[in-house]
């Protein structure tokens, strides 16, 4: 198929976006990042949750105490049990580490919940990404006028050709063409 170039109607130097893009040597970086193929999604990075957060601190500021009032203290404890001086010695440090095992299962449920949505995300994200890559299959690029277009009927058989597109905005079109409302 050959498409004719909207800005200067001569059909010689249009050529498929794929096809342009397969030939290394006629592009440079900036114009082959411009026609580059839309990205397949991939699932966002799960942030730490705001209360593991919360509780991690916490535990490390009651744990920092509990070492501080180690260094200062200046008792002898000789005199006690074995029991009461483990105690004393390991007591600061049972409610920080009960607050770092909770910040953790609670950075767990939070990683899990997650992971649960990203994966109910990605049909409909894979899908989109899908009707993206077949717009941006149908796009031409005009060698003389460094344009891209789409050809009447490219992207859907009602859709009417395109203007002539400046490569920097070549991307927005592929996504505006494709997005949730497009029809396709």
């Amino acid at each position: 198929m050959t498409a004719t170039c909207p800005q200067c109607a001569a059909p010689d130097q249009s050529v498929a976006v794929p096809q342009a893009l397969a030939d290394v040597a006629s592009l440079d970086g900036p114009v082959r990042a411009l026609l580059a193929p839309p990205p397949e999604p991939q699932p966002a990075p799960a942030r730490t949750s705001t209360a593991a957060i919360t509780l991690f601190a916490v535990a490390g500021v009651l744990c920092l105490l509990g070492v501080l009032s180690q260094v200062n203290s200046g008792e002898s404890l000789d005199r006690y049990s074995t029991a009461y001086r483990l105690g004393y010695r390991l007591g600061p440090f049972v409610l920080p580490a009960i607050l770092a095992a909770i910040g953790l299962a609670v950075h767990v449920a939070s990683r899990r919940r997650h992971d649960r949505e990203a994966e109910r995300n990605l049909p409909v994200q894979h899908a989109l990404w899908q009707r993206h890559l077949r717009v941006w299959q149908a796009g031409w690029l005009c060698r003389r006028c460094w344009v891209a277009f789409f050809p009447a009927a490219s992207v859907h058989p009602d859709l009417p050709a395109s203007p002539a597109i400046p490569l920097a905005q070549f991307p927005q079109w592929v996504m505006t063409a494709a997005g949730p409302s497009a029809v396709l």
